[in-house]
């Protein structure tokens, strides 16, 4: 992260908005894609064009079983030591592990029929399901304590120096002593201490959410006006509440992180063994 004494090039702060921005559209354009898919094989689940035991519907099970293996590389990859040469990055890892949680499950969802079938057969399924939705969970729970799929965790403390500076910019424009100072200061202090407590993250995840957004309606009435003073005004009051929430957040979604890492892998393990029981239960009965 760009700090007040070292901030980036103009063009390398666009450069990575852009790929930023990028990222995000493809990823919308993939999930849409799943999404339809789903949803065309849920309204076609009748139709007996896919066969479980035969053919295309039979190579979709060995395909998605396969692909739900190969989520694994991801954390491999992470263990490995810098010094060591491995193929691709983390973040390219990253990145292909998330694909391969939405595909992996949509071609068992399709050699499946989108019907339980038999006992070993749903229980494979449903295992598949909660690991999947996990997979989601865990997601939501990264894009709020990482930049990005680069890895590097939003430090808290960079995040304060952040908020240190837009009160001190602030000041800068003569609104030192008011009573806009007044109303900002204390959402730092509920913001730091969020980090104190799983409670008091949650609480300050909504409260601050709800509070500054209603704080920062009324700031920017107060603050209405073309001059240049008054709109610079507005920009660092939005750059600063954005910043308390993403402290906020940081503390309280790190420890749901942390937690989410203690469910996951266990999770996993349980769809291992329920797919192999189904192919054991498949070709032997």
């Amino acid at each position: 992260m760009a700090t007040r004494a070292h901030r980036l090039p103009a063009s390398t702060e666009h450069s990575r908005l852009t790929a930023t921005a990028v990222e995000r559209g493809v990823s919308l354009l993939v999930l849409a894609g799943v999404a339809a898919a789903v949803a065309y094989g849920w309204l076609h689940r009748h139709e007996r064009w896919i066969d479980p035991e035969h053919g295309i519907g039979y190579a979709l099970g060995i395909v998605g079983g396969s692909l739900m293996l190969l989520l694994l590389a991801y954390p491999l990859r992470k263990r490995v030591r810098p010094a060591t040469r491995a193929v691709g990055t983390v973040g390219f890892w990253f990145r292909l592990h998330m694909l391969l949680g939405l595909l992996g499950p949509l071609a068992i969802l399709y050699h499946s029929r989108f019907s339980w079938g038999a006992l070993n057969s749903a229980f494979a399924l449903g295992a598949m399901i909660v690991v999947s939705t996990s997979g989601l969970v865990g997601r939501f729970f990264y894009s709020r304590v990482h930049r990005g799929y680069s890895g590097r965790k939003l430090e808290l403390r960079a995040l304060r120096e952040e908020m240190d500076g837009k009160l001190a910019r602030l000041e800068g424009l003569g609104m030192a002593g008011g009573a806009i100072m007044e109303c900002l200061q204390p959402l730092e202090a509920q913001a730091i201490a969020a980090g104190t407590s799983f409670r008091a993250g949650a609480w300050a995840v909504v409260g601050l959410g709800i509070r500054t957004r209603r704080l920062h309606a009324r700031l920017r009435r107060d603050l209405a006006g073309g001059e240049r003073r008054l709109v610079q005004a507005r920009a660092l009051l939005a750059e600063y509440f954005e910043a308390v929430r993403r402290t906020a957040e940081f503390a309280f979604y790190d420890r749901l992180l942390r937690l989410w890492h203690l469910l996951h892998l266990p999770l996993f393990v349980v769809l291992v063994a329920a797919a192999v029981l189904h192919i054991i239960a498949v070709h032997m009965y």
